[in-house]
């Protein structure tokens, strides 16, 4: 009866034991069951980005580019005004500096030279600024030597020396433009030497609106006559009178005006 009752208590614990870890497995795949349904669960509740959202963010990236492009626009007209400033300025200048060029090559007989400029087809603001610079120096600097020759030609009206006075008589003049041809009424004028000054040529002082021309005339501290930036003689100071024939271009380029003035060296009283 007592190995009975051991065999029995034996039987009962191997039973137990056998069951354990079947108990255990059930657990464990109950346990990966909700795990995955809670995965599954939690997968489901994740919030999609809206449709919405996504044109907010289309809408700021297009509004991003466009500010970008609004600013470089800007930016290229702001560079673009700067550089037509810089090219009427320059331009402005060299007229300046070629006027003054020439009218001290026909008053004088000489003038410094233009400053050599870049003349490459794309200049830069830098090479822009830096001729602007040299045309205005050589403008101020003419401008002074205008100054003094002025000052010169007053003081020879006051009292003028042997040579220094010029009386022009202009006898012929016959002016092309425009088509039509006329021939100037005659003039007669004093020069003092360094000066030049322009004379207006009429077809006819009768009549209100006659047809008319420039006629640029300079007597050159060199002794020379000037017409139209073209020199036509060589005064002589010492032969009183004198002539000289004259085809120079109109003053606008455009014409030709073809003439004779007889000229004398005035004495003094």
């Amino acid at each position: 009866m007592s190995t009975f009752r051991t065999g029995l208590l034996l039987a009962t614990l191997f039973l137990s034991a056998c069951s354990m870890p079947i108990f255990k497995d059930l657990q464990n795949s109950k346990t990966e069951t909700n795990s995955a349904q809670n995965t599954v669960s939690t997968e489901q509740t994740l919030p999609l980005p809206s449709k919405t959202k996504e044109d907010e963010i289309e809408k700021v990236k297009t509004s991003v580019i466009t500010e970008i492009n609004e600013n470089s626009k800007e930016a290229n007209t702001s560079v673009t005004e700067t550089n037509t400033n810089l090219v009427k300025q320059l331009t402005a200048q060299k007229t300046l500096a070629y006027a003054n060029f020439t009218e001290l090559k026909n008053r004088v007989g000489n003038a410094p030279a233009l400053p050599k400029l870049t003349v490459s087809g794309q200049l830069s603001e830098k090479e822009i600024g830096s001729s602007i610079q040299q045309l205005r120096s050589y403008v101020s600097k003419t401008n002074t030597a205008l100054a003094v020759l002025n000052s010169r030609v007053k003081d020879r009206e006051k009292v003028a020396m042997n040579g220094d006075l010029i009386r022009i008589f202009l006898s012929e003049a016959t002016v092309t433009h425009d088509g039509s041809t006329f021939k100037a009424q005659p003039l007669v004028g004093q020069w003092v030497r360094g000066e030049s000054r322009v004379i207006r040529l009429k077809d006819n002082i009768l009549f209100e609106n006659p047809k008319s021309e420039d006629l640029h005339i300079t007597f050159s501290e060199t002794y020379q006559l000037v017409v139209n930036d073209q020199v036509i003689s060589t005064v002589n100071p010492k032969r009183e009178k004198n002539n000289a024939s004259f085809n120079v271009t109109a003053s606008d380029n455009t014409g030709t005006i073809v003439g004779k003035l007889d000229y004398r060296i005035v004495n003094n009283q």
